[in-house]
């Protein structure tokens, strides 16, 4: 089967929902008529549940809520609109608040991966980055599993905090901001218009979170690959390693033993280079890619 019939589906799956997503706030948010704007909704949101101490602030970042500095950010675009685009989100952002204060667990534990998160991924940049460095400096490239497992390691958890968001956008759309608006800040016939907003806003994660999941399954589909990349890598460095040491020139007598020049090091900080950078290459780099992609 051609690579392009898996992979257009995936996109459609992927990027449909976001063009649709845009399309139904757009919608929305063209007539302003509502009676209050997307920050004092928010502002009034927390102040009837007593989180006083959370702020209501204006973002260049896109609408969120910010645990660590306890604040709902809206966009400049939206804060002072009075759409029902701008409205039901900044209900949504103070539903996370209310999630925030009584614990809610799936909103702790996407917080936590989300920290892991983003900690793998500033290990993982590091480590990618030093790839090239390690190489130039000591002449050997980093282990096959510390590139390997720092790249899963970074897909992975980002793929886990991204599953782990459906539940806690879900309670906050419909079983905590959709009750609040239509409580006073909508009209009746509004309701359903609302409910579409959260519903695509919803439609995001969900999109976000299948993209996350085909970006890990390759990963995890080709550890098997790698592990044989790996030993094919071990096998061919020793090889290598062996006829570099039978081709280094022995001292001839023992009047020259003093002065003989010493072999080179089979193992330590030696340098590949040459035709024998190239055999490494072969030796391995085919059997690993060919291995990953009849497991992909």
């Amino acid at each position: 089967m051609h690579p392009a019939l898996l992979l257009l589906p995936a996109l459609g799956l992927i990027l449909g929902p976001r063009v649709w997503v845009n399309r139904v706030l757009r919608e929305h948010d063209r007539v302003q008529d509502l009676p209050a704007s997307a920050g004092m909704v928010a502002r009034e949101i927390l102040d009837q549940h007593a989180l006083h101490g959370v702020q209501v602030e204006a973002t260049d970042l896109g609408d969120h809520y910010d645990p660590h500095a306890r604040a709902v950010r809206l966009s400049r675009h939206n804060i002072d609109r009075r759409s029902l685009t701008a409205v039901v989100t900044a209900a949504h952002e103070a539903a996370h608040a209310l999630q925030h204060a009584e614990g809610y667990p799936p909103f702790e534990l996407r917080t936590s991966l989300a920290r892991v998160a983003q900690v793998t991924g500033e290990i993982g940049t590091v480590l990618i980055i030093a790839v090239p460095v390690t190489y130039f400096l000591t002449r050997r490239p980093l282990p096959p599993t510390i590139v390997g497992g720092s790249a899963l390691a970074m897909i992975a958890t980002s793929a886990a905090a991204q599953l782990a968001a459906l539940p806690t956008e879900m309670d906050a759309s419909f079983k905590r901001a959709l009750p609040m608006l239509e409580a006073g800040y909508i009209r009746a016939e509004q309701s359903e218009s609302a409910q579409r907003i959260l519903f695509a806003c919803s439609m995001t994660y969900a999109a976000a979170s299948l993209s996350s999941v085909l970006t890990a399954w390759p990963w995890m589909r080709g550890s098997a690959a790698l592990a044989v990349g790996m030993k094919t890598v071990s096998a061919a460095t020793e090889k290598i390693a062996q006829k570099e040491a039978a081709q280094a020139p022995a001292s001839h007598d023992a009047k020259d033993a003093g002065t003989a020049r010493p072999k080179r090091p089979v193992s330590g900080h030696g340098s590949i280079r040459g035709g024998a950078f190239e055999a490494l290459v072969r030796g391995f780099a085919k059997p690993l890619i060919r291995g990953f992609l009849s497991r992909t």
